[in-house]
């Protein structure tokens, strides 16, 4: 119950007793029938921006109406003319403070850089190796118990990275991001093998990283908590961020949403 979606094109919502005609253009026409369909459908389908999850659209549908509302909405989705939400659509701005977790120094420079506050807490899992475990257990618990998180690592060793922040119900989470990295690897096999290895109480040793790119790494994390304020969405504030060790360039990717991933889907 915590997807959200938003239509996939900007309908006109057309109104008549027991009927609702979704039109968009020539090409994209629907029409769905059902009694007393009018007096809800239309403020349901207008909500469909991808902020809200489908518990909270649900809930303001009256008691009677809410199996019809969540079929509606399975209905739709399922014929795409609503789609999964990205994080960015489901932007909704707050001042946020960092709640932050981890080791190594990329922790102490967020530490150092952070203000304290009053605002609602991103958690952050700064690490300095390449514990997939750990990042899976974080991500788990974060989609748990928290409506946005992220995470920022200089395990790779050669590169960093300034994760995206990642938002419940709405694009990809943590493990999706690994998932990317593990599908372009050349060496696909050590992610399991490095997980397997951490479960067992086995160690993994950090690696070094310049003193400069890590600082380069926290600003990149406090600057996105900084862009959540905003009322429209930064885009880098949903992007990954990677920081070359030896030239300390910095790109910034996509992350795309796995829909196999056993943690979010």
């Amino acid at each position: 119950m915590t997807r959200r979606l938003r239509l996939a094109l900007p309908f006109t919502v057309l109104r008549e007793p027991d009927t609702v005609r979704l039109v968009a253009g020539e090409d994209f026409r629907y029409t769905f029938s059902a009694p007393g369909l009018d007096r809800w459908m239309p403020e349901l389908v207008a909500r469909l921006d991808g902020r809200a999850t489908d518990a909270e659209l649900l809930d303001t549908i009256e008691p009677a109406r809410r199996e019809a509302a969540r079929e509606l909405l399975d209905r739709l989705a399922g014929e795409r003319i609503a789609v999964a939400a990205s994080a960015a659509d489901a932007h909704a701005p707050a001042r946020r403070r960092l709640a932050i977790e981890g080791r190594g120094a990329l922790r102490d420079a967020l530490a150092r850089l952070s203000e304290k506050g009053d605002g609602a807490p991103l958690p952050v899992l700064c690490q300095d190796r390449l514990d997939y475990d750990e990042a899976f257990e974080f991500n788990a618990r974060c989609l748990a118990t928290s409506d946005a998180w992220t995470w920022a690592t200089t395990g790779p060793g050669s590169r960093g990275f300034a994760g995206p922040v990642f938002v419940r119900g709405a694009g990809p989470c943590l493990a999706c991001v690994v998932a990317q990295f593990e599908r372009l690897s050349p060496a696909p096999e050590l992610y399991g093998a490095l997980s397997a290895h951490a479960r067992s109480g086995g160690e993994i040793l950090p690696v070094p990283f310049p003193e400069h790119g890590v600082e380069v790494l926290a600003r990149l994390v406090v600057w996105k908590t900084e862009l959540l304020a905003l009322a429209e969405p930064a885009a880098a504030v949903y992007r990954l961020h990677v920081v070359e060790a030896a030239t300390l360039e910095v790109t910034s990717h996509r992350p795309l949403y796995d829909p196999e991933c056993a943690a979010c889907r």
